[in-house]
Parts: structure tokens; sequence; C-alpha cells
């Protein structure tokens, strides 16, 4: 493709493609990762239930919804372990959302812009930190399908074709029943982007259809109501976090000294800091219309969703109860890529020299490079039981809500007992494997 979607997929459709490799490779090593996570997403994926319930709160809005486990069902009547058929889905996440942002933004920034912006998007922090660090099946899926639905409603706004409003209502339905919470505010984020960018009442019609599909899907699912797994209004980024440099597997605390990685990613950072000099500098290219109004949707909407994960934005969290919604206010950090990532592939499109083969290569490899700390995390050779032998928590209470929970959680993996001969000084072992999901309230050392 170059100008129209009638057109030849281009080079910048196979570059993402092929890249993709350094996102999902991690993917396919042996074990499974240490993720905050852990073995949730298994223990989950093989019980039929509306909201996962099973070692996490059941939560129709800030829970896994059914459709979390949608591609992992059919993958183990294909004969897949359970282990492989929930890193197939990791896997599929990262594809198709930098595949997903190539064709939405190919038309407006050209192939090699958007070849470079789906690049950009599969391997940002917030993305990979998702899989890699918390190992969010659900979180890992919205920033999967948020692209596919933009790409949808670009497509059907240039060719008017069905088969592309009905994969753009068909995945932000599917956001919808994989986690609520956020399906709102990406709801919420497209009808702002479809009125304001596409103008086009059908696109609009598209959006409304789907938000309100998903949410009556939900209507039999009202009662299923969760306590906050975390004190929600401890979790507000620090500015300085954003631009951090650090990856660990570290759960997220309350106070600056969090470990969890908050980072943009340097080559993002970098690419938008020098388009938007180009941009605003008088030293880029014209921008066609709707390029141009996409510019500044982005640059609107990238700041708007970081406001909203500083703490300076929580008397706004208060008034609307919007936190109702989310685990932690920085998961709004992973529905600003998309935008940022746009911002910062524009560097072909606003500087001739830069779409050439030699200096577009050099973009690639930098985005590729720079990313590398990013795909390192730590993995383990337990095989992972079919369901934990028990899920144990150390009741608290929320100030901020006033409402019980079990934040202090872990799981028990396996427990055996080993005991010598009967005699009167005998005794007994107990050797339990066990896995926090929340960081304790005291030293188990």
């Amino acid at each position: 493709m170059n100008s129209s979607y009638g057109k030849m997929v281009r080079i910048g459709f196979w570059t993402v493609l092929c890249l993709s490799v350094f996102a999902w490779a991690p993917t396919t090593y042996p074990g499974y990762w240490r993720a905050l996570e852990g073995y949730v997403p298994l223990f989950n994926a093989t019980t039929i239930q509306a909201v996962a319930d099973v070692a996490t709160t059941p939560d129709v809005w800030r829970g896994m919804g059914s459709a979390t486990f949608m591609l992992v069902q059919p993958l183990l009547l294909l004969g897949m372990g359970l282990e492989a058929a929930v890193r197939a889905v990791f896997a599929f996440a990262l594809i198709a959302g930098g595949l997903g942002v190539y064709i939405w933004l190919q038309s407006a920034l050209g192939d090699r812009a958007a070849g470079l912006a789906g690049v950009l998007y599969m391997l940002a922090p917030p993305f990979l930190a998702a899989i890699y660090i918390r190992g969010s099946l659900s979180d890992a899926l919205i920033m999967g399908l948020l692209p596919l639905v933009l790409a949808g409603l670009r497509v059907f706004r240039v060719r008017r074709t069905p088969a592309a409003a009905g994969a753009a209502v068909f995945s932000l339905l599917w956001m919808w029943r994989v986690q609520a919470g956020l399906a709102v505010f990406a709801t919420l984020l497209l009808l702002l982007y479809v009125l304001l960018i596409e103008r086009d009442r059908l696109s609009t019609f598209i959006v409304c259809t789907g938000a309100v599909a998903g949410l009556v899907s939900l209507i039999p699912l009202w009662s299923i109501q969760g306590p906050p797994p975390v004190a929600f209004y401890d979790h507000f980024v620090y500015f300085f976090q954003l631009f951090g440099n650090g990856w660990q597997v570290a759960p997220s605390i309350a106070g600056w000294q969090d470990g969890y990685p908050f980072q943009l990613g340097f080559a993002v950072v970098a690419f938008s800091i020098v388009a938007l000099w180009l941009r605003y500098a008088g030293r880029d290219e014209a921008l066609a219309p709707f390029t141009a109004r996409l510019w500044t949707f982005c640059i609107v909407a990238t700041i708007g969703l970081i406001l909203l994960s500083l703490n300076m934005s929580q008397p706004l969290w208060r008034i609307t109860s919007a936190d109702r919604l989310l685990r932690y206010p920085w998961q709004l950090l992973l529905l600003a890529t998309p935008w940022l990532v746009t911002i910062a592939a524009s560097l072909p499109r606003l500087n001739r020299t830069l779409h050439t083969t030699p200096y577009w290569s050099v973009l690639m490899a930098l985005a590729v490079l720079s990313s590398y700390p990013y795909l390192t995390t730590s993995f383990t050779q337990l095989d992972a039981p079919a369901q934990p032998v028990a899920a144990v928590g150390q009741p608290y209470q929320d100030d901020a809500q006033q409402q019980p929970d079990q934040r202090d959680q872990f799981i028990v993996l396996a427990a055996a007992v080993s005991a010598g001969a009967p005699t009167e000084t005998a005794t007994a072992q107990l050797n339990v494997t066990w896995q926090t999901l929340q960081p304790l309230a005291f030293d188990y050392n």
C-alpha cells in the first residue's frame, strides 16, 4: 500500500511482520516467565466462567472476562499444551497490535512511517511490561485489539467495506468482554477520534454499536462486583518514572521507590521530540488536513492520558469515581501508546530525507536496539498445576474505598508432606511451592 488500500502492500507491512519476532520471541523460550500475575491466566483458561475467579478477585470491570481466553480454547482442542496456548495468545496480541497500527496509519503517514509506527508499538515498554512483567493476558489483548478497531474504522472510511466495519465492531465488543474497565476509556477515545478526526457519521455509528453491544453483554454480570485488589490512590505515577531505564519484575508499590517499569521508551520519546521540533519549527513537509488533525489529536490524547496517570489528577478520579473501572491508574499508559507512537513514527512523513531507505533503516534499527533491555525477563521451569492447591490472603482495610480485600495474597502451587519412621522423635516436613500475587506485609524468609 502507498496511498490507498487497494494497492499492493509494500515494505512497511513486511517489516512489521518480520521485526515482530523480536517482540514475541521470549514467548517461545522454555518455561513460563516469572510474571507478577504468575500462573493466573493458565488457571482460568480452562474454566468456563464469565469473569475469571481462580486466584483472582472476580469483578465485572477490573477482572478478566471470558473473551480473554477465547483464542486459548481452540488451541487446546488442536492439541497444544496449556502454557503454549497462553503464550501463543500473548504473541497474537503483539502481532495484531503492530499490524493494526500499520493498517490504521498507512493512508495518513505512508507505508514507511506506518511500518515504523507498527514496530515502535510492538516494542513499546508499556506493551512489553504488560506481558513480560505483569503477565496480564487481558491488558495485552486490549493493546492488541485497540489498533484493530482503529484500522477497521480507517479502512471503512476510505473504502466503505462492510468487512472493515464488522472487524471494528467485533474487535471493540471483544475488548468489552476482555476487560470492561479499560474498554470504557478506549471507547471514549474512539468516539472522540471518529467525531474529531474521521468526521464520519457511519464510523461514529460503528463505534456506538460495538460499545452498546459490549455494555449490554455485561448486564447479566452486573452482580459480579469485587473489592479493589490494591489501594488505587497509592499507585499514581511520578513524572520522572516515565523516563526511567530500569527493567525488572517488580510489583507496583506506593511511593516513588516503585520498581515497576513505567518508562515510555527511549526511541519513542526521542523520535517524538524530533518530530515535534520538525513540525512546529516549520521544517516539516506540508501535511494533509486529515493528517494534521490526527497529529493534533495524538498530542492531546497522549498528554491527557499521561496526566490522568499522575497524582495531580487524583481529584478528578474521586469526583467521577472512575477508579471503580481500573486496578491501577497507570493502566491508561497502555491506551496512550498508539497515539504516542503515531507522533514518533511520523518522522519519515515530516522529513523527506528520513523517508529514504538508508535513514529509514537507521530509524528501524534504533527502534529495535533501544528495545533490547525490555525484552529480557526471568523464567521458571516449574510445571504449572491445573489448579492451585490454595489461595491465601491477609485482609486489609483500604482507606480510600473503605472495603476489605485480600491484597496480601499468594497461591500455593504444590504441597507435600515427608515424614520419617514412626518413632518418638520422628518429625514431619511440609514442602510448599508458592508464588506471591501482591507484595506481602510480612517477612516470609
